[in-house]
């Protein structure tokens, strides 16, 4: 069967236990992003580099794949190729990719017959659920290696892994790091800065790289402009830069200026931790930094959830319209610095009801607003909260 074929729908009499491991997507794509990272090098780093990017990944294509089956649909395999395409620009080695969906399909596998129960199952059934599995795979395999092959034809394609091998500290000598900077139209010596950018709105506008291009900015990015390296004369570059990257519907992260391009994986993961210091599908520019607490907040997601968890949770509990006033309240006491007039004329309500709000967070916290440890507490715990809503 040729890739562009669609794998057969999924038999109707599985299809319930599809909808109910659909409903629990969370906790499954939880489970598969540790096992990837558990049994495969290159996610384990993705998961050092980026925390959370991989579970979110693994709920895109979880959720993609089993709404087509719990629908009756078949996979369409140019997802998979997109999906492909996509993965190969940006540096993503193919045996990890292909072995992430063999992980994937067994881990679907077994997570079906989890639900199943001994009941429901039969040899017939087993074999039927394992042999949709496996031809699913087969078959997004034979697109994602199709795609790879598209990609490694493209004239673009040498200098995009030369950029991938320099992003990710894979050159050993400083002579091959030259090499490739000249290659990538970069200076061999000087100060750079690492960029991480992510578009927030539809691509109407110019890239990254064509802007940068115009303005006479030397720069090089990875395939879609989500990661690049650009060369700045001086420090006082980095305001011009920020001001540039302002003018685009893109949240983007920035590292600090640097110069060594061994510096340059470190650089590029601080970049990452300032771009998740914006909220999700907001635009602006971070650099890394900016503010100590968020820049803590941000690279350890899950540490911060914790604290949420300990610090909120009586807000966290409330409907959602009560929730966000005693939030927002809280969050424009914190920008007033400790102000009650401050915040309420940031909300436009009496200084009466800003006092009223931080009371009703004390009472429900059991924090005390005067106390400089549970001030902090609440802090952290708030940033959290609007770096991830959910």
């Amino acid at each position: 069967m040729g890739i562009e074929a669609l794998a057969e729908p999924v038999p109707r009499e599985h299809r319930e236990l599809v909808r109910e491991m659909l409903a629990r997507l969370p906790e499954f794509a939880d489970r598969l992003a540790r096992l990837l990272s558990e049994q495969d090098e290159f996610y384990r780093q993705v998961e050092d580099v980026a925390p959370g990017e991989l579970r979110q990944v693994c709920r895109a294509n979880l959720e993609r794949a089993l709404t087509a089956l719990a629908e009756g649909r078949g996979l369409a395999l140019d997802a998979a190729r997109k999906t492909g395409l996509a993965q190969a620009r940006q540096g993503i080695p193919l045996p990890a990719v292909l072995r992430a969906f063999r992980i994937g399909g067994t881990f679907v596998y077994e997570g079906l017959l989890e639900l199943a129960g001994p009941e429901f199952l039969n040899p017939t059934r087993t074999i039927e659920i394992n042999s949709y599995v496996w031809k699913a795979i087969d078959l997004y395999s034979d697109a994602l290696t199709t795609a790879y092959e598209e990609v490694a034809a493209e004239p673009s394609h040498a200098n995009a892994r030369l950029l991938d091998d320099l992003l990710r500290g894979r050159l050993a000598g400083q002579a091959d790091m030259e090499a490739a900077a000249r290659e990538l139209g970069l200076p061999t010596a000087g100060m750079f800065v690492a960029v991480v950018t992510e578009r927030v709105e539809p691509d109407e506008h110019d890239s990254v790289e064509a802007l940068l291009r115009a303005r006479r900015w030397r720069s090089a990015w990875r395939p879609g402009g989500e990661a690049g390296l650009v060369a700045i004369d001086r420090v006082e570059d980095v305001r011009r830069l920020r001001e540039v990257l302002g003018s685009l519907p893109v949240a983007a992260g920035m590292s600090r200026p640097f110069s060594g391009f061994p510096d340059v994986p470190d650089a590029l993961h601080r970049a990452r931790i300032a771009r998740r210091s914006l909220p999700s599908a907001t635009a602006g520019v971070v650099v890394f930094g900016d503010s100590p607490v968020t820049t803590l907040v941000a690279a350890a997601p899950g540490m911060a959830r914790d604290v949420v968890r300990a610090a909120l949770t009586g807000v966290l509990a409330l409907p959602d319209a009560e929730r966000k006033v005693l939030l927002d309240t809280l969050l424009a006491w914190f920008a007033g610095h400790g102000s009650a007039k401050e915040a309420a004329d940031r909300l436009f309500v009496h200084p009466n009801t800003v006092r009223y709000r931080l009371r009703r967070v004390q009472e429900l916290t059991k924090r005390d607003l005067t106390d400089p440890v549970d001030i902090g507490e609440l802090y952290v715990a708030l940033e959290s909260v609007r770096l991830e809503p959910e």
